[in-house]
């Protein structure tokens, strides 16, 4: 009978310093995504840093998504919509800790999460070189990927390109979603409009290389409808069969 006892209290044991373990892990967890959200995703005109509502971006707390959901959005973004995928600009570890934590937010307990990832592209010659012209170091702050983030390289200015342009034509006159006619005092600028509040409103000064957010009181901006600004502007220094190329890159990576 002692041996019985000794035999239960030793599993017992060994089970509560399992299921320590196990919460040290996902506290672990847990605390590297806040910290790759606070410093990936909660950056002024995105999300709050609680998740709570008030930011740029949608609230995250208490907002009833399942744990599909959630892992399929912070991988690979949202059509249409401000929200990127980090699939493939996360590390893996970090990826399925900010999944975690997102989780955390709606109540899920996110244990053994499966981080989608997708397959290498593998691109032709054209595309290599279309590619590589997005990134140009020798255009400077002239090149696509100043404003333009394509499969996790390059600044997100501009909103995402879910619809790959038919010609080179169509790709100089691309349009740009909230460009428009920002003025502050004497200052009369284009801007791209991330977000009018009712205390601050935050855009992007178009007449700057590359462009500068700017964050302002709203009672002393004053944003009008329409702009002057045009992409085409800013496609003059690629050349037809360069901007062809960067349509083939775009085609190999937006479905």
């Amino acid at each position: 009978m002692k041996n019985l006892f000794r035999g239960v209290a030793i599993a017992s044991c060994l089970l509560t310093s399992l299921l320590t373990s196990q919460a040290e892990a996902q506290d672990e967890i847990l605390a590297t995504g806040k910290r790759v959200y606070l410093n990936t995703c909660a950056t002024g005109y995105c999300h709050t840093p609680d998740g709570g509502a008030g930011g740029g971006g949608a609230r995250l707390t208490a907002r009833g998504f399942d744990l599909d959901y959630i892992t399929r959005t912070v991988s690979f973004g949202l059509h249409e919509t401000r929200m990127l995928g980090f699939a493939t600009t996360l590390p893996a570890e970090e990826l399925q800790a900010v999944i975690a934590y997102v989780a955390s937010l709606n109540g899920i307990a996110a244990n053994g999460i499966v981080v989608a990832t997708k397959p290498p592209v593998t691109l032709s010659p054209a595309a290599e070189r279309g590619k590589t012209l997005l990134h140009d170091p020798l255009r400077g702050f002239n090149r696509c990927a100043t404003c333009h983030e394509i499969a996790g390289s390059g600044v997100p200015v501009a909103d995402p390109i879910v619809t790959v342009p038919a010609s080179t034509r169509d790709l100089k006159r691309l349009k740009t979603a909230k460009v428009a006619t920002v003025r502050i005092g004497k200052e009369r600028m284009p801007g791209l409009v991330l977000n009018q509040g009712a205390v601050r409103s935050l855009f992007y000064d178009l007449t700057s290389t590359p462009p500068v957010r700017r964050n302002v009181e709203t009672a002393t901006v004053e944003i009008k409808p329409g702009s002057r600004w045009r992409h085409s502007d800013f496609t003059r220094v690629y050349n037809d069969t360069e901007l062809e190329e960067i349509l083939e890159y775009l085609r190999a990576q937006i479905p």
